[in-house]
């Protein structure tokens, strides 16, 4: 035995990210025990007994925290619901793995931040496409500094359709389709990934934006199905990023040009043209491929226990979503606008980093 604490956890939502994502990452990880499940519907109850025999289930969330005595919480409801579900759990004394976006403004941010700093406990939220194959070794690429410096990055997600949020078999509305519960369109749902990624390539936070929302093909439906944003950097790099479920195809594709070369992304390879020469690498599963990933899970939880165990790196992850918050903030702010504005600084940098 390795002498690892097994932490008790329970998820908070079961919808089709929740069983066939983080289940699966769950059963192949011996810390952490999911000893309960949450959901308000019902029928949900079978899925639950089908996934994860023996764990108890509930339909509210007052009832699990009562009967329950768990280490943490994975929250993986709709975003509306984050914010509430996260303070009630700092307020017992619960560490959170939260799936994006964390929360929809920064007043809930602020709020679960002074939690944070009184409770001692870590709220960590799944930034999975970092852990996949592709991502990743564009990583370690821009971390060898055979790219140079950065000057422009080009990020594009296209889709055929919304994406869609109910269960397999269950009935029921889009939630992603209703703005006062997903907070907007393509824009939240691929943007926060983007965020993140780009400015972790970038090494800087960016201090302009422009930002364009519409809707080129749903125009029934009551948000964007097309984002289109600019970032500026302090080093005069860019990054132009393109979200559209008005696609023809399904694709993800991804472009670094540095000083020293220029790195493309066409889906399911990676190519490097640099002075040194050309390097192909050709990946089993493209980034367009499935919506579940619950290999890149399994980076998540050993991210999000890291934090919990290492207290010089308790907080990193929250500080990187208060940044991916603010740019989605400005993103709107400029869409209504209409043109280039100043990026504010997140007011606070994480609870312990």
């Amino acid at each position: 035995m390795s002498g690892v604490v097994v932490m008790r956890g329970a998820i908070i939502g079961f919808g089709h990210i929740a069983a066939n994502g983080h289940v699966p990452a769950y059963r192949n990880c011996r810390d952490v025990e999911i000893c309960a499940v949450c959901d308000s519907r019902t029928e949900r109850r079978s899925v639950n007994d089908r996934l994860l025999a023996g764990s108890r289930f509930y339909t509210s969330v007052q009832e699990l925290f009562q009967m329950e005595d768990v280490d943490f919480v994975d929250v993986a409801t709709p975003p509306a619901m984050h914010s509430d579900i996260i303070l009630e759990a700092l307020s017992m004394g619960k560490h959170v793995l939260c799936e994006k976006p964390l929360v929809l403004c920064s007043g809930e941010l602020s709020r679960i931040h002074q939690h944070i700093e009184t409770s001692g406990r870590c709220v960590v939220t799944v930034h999975n496409w970092r852990y996949s194959p592709i991502m990743q070794e564009i990583g370690r690429v821009v971390e060898s500094g055979g790219l140079g410096r950065l000057k422009e990055i080009e990020y594009v997600v296209t889709r055929l359709q919304p994406s869609i949020a109910v269960g397999e078999g269950d009935s029921g509305d889009n939630w992603r389709l209703d703005p006062s519960v997903a907070g907007g369109g393509i824009l939240v749902d691929h943007g926060w990934h983007a965020f993140y990624l780009v400015n972790e390539w970038m090494g800087q936070k960016p201090i302009a934006i422009e930002c364009r929302l519409e809707n080129r093909k749903f125009k029934e439906i009551p948000v964007e199905d097309t984002a289109e944003v600019i970032l500026f950097y302090p080093s005069r790099a860019r990054a132009r990023l393109f979200f559209t479920w008005a696609g023809e195809r399904r694709e993800n594709t991804v472009t670094l040009k540095g000083e020293l070369g220029t790195l493309s992304c066409p889906d399911d390879m990676i190519e490097v043209r640099a002075d040194s020469g050309t390097c192909r690498i050709k990946f089993d599963e493209a980034l367009s491929q499935g919506s579940h990933h619950p290999e890149w899970y399994s980076g998540v939880l050993d991210e999000f226990l890291g934090e919990v165990r290492d207290p010089s790196i308790a907080g990193r992850n929250f500080k990187e979503a208060a940044s991916c918050l603010n740019i989605l903030e400005h993103c709107k702010i400029s869409a209504r606008q209409g043109g280039r504005v100043e990026i504010a600084p997140v007011a606070f940098g994480g609870s312990k980093g």
